[in-house]
């Protein structure tokens, strides 16, 4: 990720995030609660998180979670 802008390397590095903890806590709904989620279903989570997080991180995100 070396040369890459830093805007770049925030985004990447947020879903990055975002997809680890999202199976993170599929991982303990599984092994505690006995739930699973499909696969679409973990995808959106990991979407809607990374949106959220950027969000918050940067207020002036021109995108919305639609784009």
């Amino acid at each position: 990720m070396a040369g890459m802008p830093r805007s770049s390397y925030l985004f990447l590095n947020v879903i990055w995030l975002a997809t680890v903890w999202v199976i993170w806590k599929e991982r303990n709904n599984r092994v505690f609660q006995n739930a699973t989620a499909t696969t679409y279903f973990l995808l959106e989570k990991v979407k809607l998180n990374s949106f959220l997080w950027l969000k918050s991180k940067q207020s002036a995100l021109v995108y919305s979670y639609t784009d």
